[in-house]
C-alpha cells in the first residue's frame, strides 16, 4: 500500500475477491476511512464526465439552471448558496448539480431521468446513466469487502443497496470558480463536513489545484491539525460516510471530517477554477442501519463519536430517516 499526503493508495485491479480487498483496506477504514483507488476501471468515463460537467457550468443558460434548481437533494445550487458547515457564517464558494437515478435507454427508448435535467445534461443522459451504474458497481464491490472486514456475510451491505427511481444515491458535478488575484474572500470553498451515505467516490483533476483536507479522528475538533489529502492522477478517492461509521459499523470504520480550502495567503496570480465529480452512494431508503456489531464492543471514544452525530448504539433507524436527519441538522441553503 503506497501513501500520498495523508491518504494511502491501493491498486484494486488485482484484488478480485472480497477477502483480498478487505485485507488491503481494513486498517485505513479503521483510521481515516479515506483511500485512493487506482485500477478502478472508470478512468475513461470519468474524463468524459469532466468534459460534460465543464460544458454545463460554462455554457448552460441561467434559465435552464434555475429551471432545475435544487429541491429534495436534487438539482442545481448556485455559487455561495450552500453552507456545509453551519457553524461558519461564510457560504461555500462553489456551484453544483445533483443528478439522481437515470434509467438507461433501451433500443429506441431514450434514458429516463427521475428529475428534470438542464438541456446540456439531458443531451448526455445515456452517458450519465452509464457512469452512475459504473460507480454503483464499484461501490458494491467495496461494500462486499467492508462486510468481510467486519466478519459479516459478504452480502450484508450490498443487499441493502439498489439502483432505481427511489434510490437516494446522487451523482454530483462540482465547480469551484477561479479566484482572481487580490480578491478578498473567505478561504472556505466547501465547509467542514462528513458525508451522509455509506461511501463516496470522488474524481479530481490535477488542473485546478488541490485544497481537500481531512481532520483525522485522532485530532481534536477545535484546533486540530488538518492534513492535505493530496492528489493521484486517475485515481478515485473513496471515503466512508455516516451511514457506515456511526450507525452500521458502530464507529469501527471512520467517517472523517473533510473540507476544501483556498491556499492562505492567496497566490499573487490568484487561484484557478476547480472541477470535481462525486458519487454519493446511499443505502436503499428502507434499509435498516441498526448497529451490526455487538454494542458492548464499542469503545467510550467511539460511543462519543456516535453521540455527536445523534446516533444511539443498537437503535433501529432506516436509511431514509438517517439521511433526512443529517440533511436537516448539517445542511443549509442561503436564500
Amino acid at each position: 500500500m503506497a501513501q500520498t499526503g495523508a491518504v494511502p493508495v491501493v491498486d484494486v485491479s488485482q484484488l478480485d475477491d472480497p477477502r483480498s480487498l478487505a485485507d488491503a483496506i481494513k486498517s485505513t477504514l479503521n483510521s481515516t476511512g479515506f483511500l485512493f483507488l487506482t485500477g478502478h476501471g472508470l478512468e475513461a468515463q470519468a474524463e468524459r464526465m469532466f468534459e460534460i460537467s465543464e460544458r454545463f457550468f460554462r455554457e448552460e443558460t441561467d434559465e435552464e439552471k434555475q429551471r432545475c434548481a435544487y429541491k429534495d437533494n436534487k438539482g442545481y445550487t448556485r455559487v455561495s448558496q450552500e453552507v456545509l458547515d453551519p457553524s461558519k457564517p461564510a457560504p461555500d464558494l462553489k456551484e453544483g448539480f445533483n443528478a439522481s437515478y437515470i434509467a438507461p435507454g433501451e433500443g429506441a427508448h431514450p434514458p429516463v431521468p427521475s428529475q428534470p435535467l438542464p438541456n446540456l445534461l439531458q443531451d448526455h443522459a445515456d452517458e450519465l446513466a452509464a457512469f452512475q451504474h459504473g460507480c454503483f458497481s464499484i461501490c458494491q464491490r467495496l461494500l462486499q469487502a467492508f462486510a468481510v472486514a467486519l466478519d459479516l456475510p459478504v452480502d450484508f451491505f450490498t443487499s441493502q443497496h439498489h439502483e432505481g427511481p427511489d434510490s437516494r444515491s446522487i451523482l454530483r458535478f462540482l465547480h469551484y470558480p477561479a479566484i482572481p488575484a487580490g480578491a478578498a474572500v473567505d478561504p472556505n470553498r466547501a465547509g467542514a463536513h462528513t458525508d451522509y451515505g455509506s461511501l463516496t467516490c470522488l474524481f479530481q483533476r490535477q488542473t485546478g489545484g488541490e485544497g481537500l483536507q481531512i481532520l483525522p479522528s485522532s485530532e481534536p475538533l477545535e484546533g486540530g491539525k488538518w492534513r492535505d489529502v493530496g492528489m493521484v492522477e486517475g485515481a478515485m478517492l473513496m471515503n466512508i460516510g455516516d451511514a457506515i461509521e456511526p450507525v452500521w459499523s458502530g464507529a469501527n470504520f471512520k467517517s472523517t471530517l473533510h473540507r476544501v480550502v483556498l491556499p492562505t495567503p492567496l497566490p499573487a496570480d490568484g487561484v484557478p477554477e476547480r472541477f470535481s465529480i462525486a458519487w454519493f452512494n446511499q443505502p436503499s431508503p428502507t434499509a435498516s442501519l441498526k448497529t451490526c456489531v455487538p454494542v458492548s464492543s464499542i469503545s467510550p471514544e467511539d460511543r462519543e463519536r456516535m453521540a455527536r452525530k445523534g446516533v444511539e448504539p443498537g437503535k433501529e433507524v432506516t436509511a431514509d430517516e438517517h439521511l433526512q436527519a443529517r440533511l436537516a441538522s448539517t445542511y443549509k441553503l442561503v436564500k
